[in-house]
């Protein structure tokens, strides 16, 4: 699914909110690669979550819809720095902006502004990406190889549950 591709990475952005700020640890290329490329993909998806959540300010429709983008918004907002400031520290260079894949599924979605499929649309592949957020925070827990990204992502799995649990909570509304 082309969205679980920016919420499952502005999930992994919120794992950097809590992290810790140790000194990296010592990896080779491919365990190195792995951890670069979790916070590439965690700031390609902050990028993309922050307009997703602006938009939906602007072009939903329902009260729940709006203030789950504004959560969204603020909490990607602050995550993003701390995903930056981890990737300096371990020397990981950043995309500039979201996936192209990520802007067509927001271009997409902004067709259908001001209409209830609007908000069905948003929430459905909001729930599905968070999903594999939680999928994704899981596997780097399990398999990554820096201890400070390990636990970023260990801190920010209850952050991402909300956020799935919030979005659902606005699906059994419609």
């Amino acid at each position: 699914m082309r969205m679980g591709h920016r919420f499952t990475a502005a999930a992994a952005a919120l794992a950097m909110v809590t992290g810790p700020a140790g000194v990296a640890l010592a990896q080779t290329d491919t365990e190195a690669a792995k951890d670069g490329s979790f916070l590439a993909m965690a700031h390609q998806g902050g990028l993309s979550e922050i307009a997703m959540g602006k938009d939906v300010k602007k072009n939903a429709t329902t009260s729940c819809v709006k203030k789950t983008g504004e959560i969204l918004v603020r909490d990607h907002t602050r995550l993003d720095k701390k995903v930056t400031d981890l990737a300096k520290r371990l020397r990981v260079t950043l995309p500039d902006r979201a996936m192209d894949e990520q802007r067509r599924d927001l271009k997409n979605l902004q067709k259908k502004a001001h209409t209830r499929e609007y908000d069905r649309l948003w929430l459905k592949l909001a729930a599905a990406g968070h999903v594999q957020a939680l999928k994704m925070l899981d596997d780097e827990i399990s398999r990554g190889q820096n201890a400070d990204v390990r636990e970023a992502a260990r801190m920010a799995r209850p952050v991402i549950a909300d956020h799935l649990k919030r979005v659902q909570a606005c699906q059994k509304q419609r």
